[in-house]
């Protein structure tokens, strides 16, 4: 079902027969914006109240519904904490996604990760407890509770904006004017080479001209072997058939991704993004292998934390995980500058 409606806030079904249930989404959307624009005005009247902690706090966020790259955005920003301003940072994050979580955890094992949904408390405690002096707070740009001191955007610069509508006709979470609040946009995915771009920039800077952009990409790293737990080079898949299996936010750039190693792909197993798979899931997809002729099972980091939590494993099929980071590849001084701007001020 979550996958039916995705497929209809996406616009990948279109006709006659998707058109009533579309305009129903439709209604519910101007409800859904018109119950975040009075939200927004509480706050602006301080009738609500965002709270200062006695702590720097650069928020990343982003638009629209997942895929634009927001976890290893905040992995790489936490290393860039620490190694170019030689602080520690903590990350404050709500935690409905247990596997971004445990993703966060297991690469920023030195670094306070605090998970709960009143991250104004979370915040406290890692001041409390660790002393910390600036706190990443994950998926922040909606969270009216804690003010800020730097508010970074996440834009896929492949599909910036879905379709245009918001949630759940589409996958805005705000409309593209929300970008007036924003300080900077990291345009990810930058290597598919949208030809686009320009314009895209220049639709953000219509809303807001004194945004500063950063480009970002995700960088394959290397594989790892999940029943061997051994790391494997990426040129090992050159030439080298294989079945993907992926619930993430932007699947095709998963795929994309895999083919530019050299690949080719037999299926791709595509579930909705956060699904929690089941035992029933992988015993079909492995029925699935046992009739097809292929090298490798390949999936991404965030999903192989959820097939490990539940000890799924797929028996004689071996199973590559395709480990990334993201790399800033345009205006990491310019994010650097605005740090340091950020602590001093």
């Amino acid at each position: 079902m979550k996958d039916f409606f995705l497929s209809l806030m996406t616009d990948r079904r279109n006709g006659p027969l998707y058109e009533p249930i579309k305009a129903v989404l439709w209604l519910v959307s101007i409800v859904y914006g018109a119950a975040i624009f009075a939200r927004r005005v509480l706050y602006m009247c301080r009738i609500f109240r965002s709270e200062k902690v006695p702590m720097k706090i650069v928020s990343v966020g982003n638009l629209t519904l997942g895929g634009t790259g927001k976890t290893p955005f905040v992995i790489a920003l936490a290393g860039i904490v620490r190694g170019e301003l030689k602080r520690e940072p903590c990350v404050l994050i709500r935690g409905y996604g247990w596997d971004e979580q445990a993703m966060l955890k297991k690469k920023l094992a030195d670094t306070p990760i605090l998970v709960g949904e009143d991250r104004v408390k979370q915040a406290h405690r890692a001041i409390k407890l660790y002393g910390s002096s600036i706190g990443i707070l994950d998926d922040g740009f909606q969270y009216w509770e804690l003010c800020r001191d730097l508010d970074i955007v996440l834009v896929d610069s492949g599909s910036p904006f879905g379709n245009g509508q918001l949630f759940p006709r589409g996958l805005l979470r705000e409309t593209k004017r929300s970008l007036r609040r924003a300080d900077m946009v990291v345009l990810t995915k930058i290597d598919r080479k949208v030809p686009e771009i320009d314009r895209v920039k220049e639709d953000i800077k219509r809303v807001n001209g004194d945004i500063v952009f950063v480009e970002a990409v995700h960088r394959p790293v290397h594989f790892y072997d999940h029943k061997a737990r051994r790391e494997i080079p990426l040129a090992a898949l050159s030439g080298k058939k294989v079945i993907l299996l992926s619930g993430i936010g932007d699947p095709s750039y998963f795929e994309d991704t895999v083919r530019r190693l050299g690949a080719g792909i037999v299926e791709h197993a595509v579930f909705s993004d956060h699904h929690e798979y089941a035992t029933r899931d992988i015993e079909t997809l492995k029925r699935s292998c046992d009739q097809r002729s292929f090298d490798y099972v390949v999936t991404t980091e965030k999903d192989a934390v959820k097939l490990a939590r539940k000890s799924l494993y797929f028996g004689k099929h071996t199973l590559l995980v395709l480990v990334i980071e993201m790399e800033i590849t345009a205006g990491k001084e310019i994010l650097v500058d605005r740090l340091r701007s950020v602590l001093r001020g």
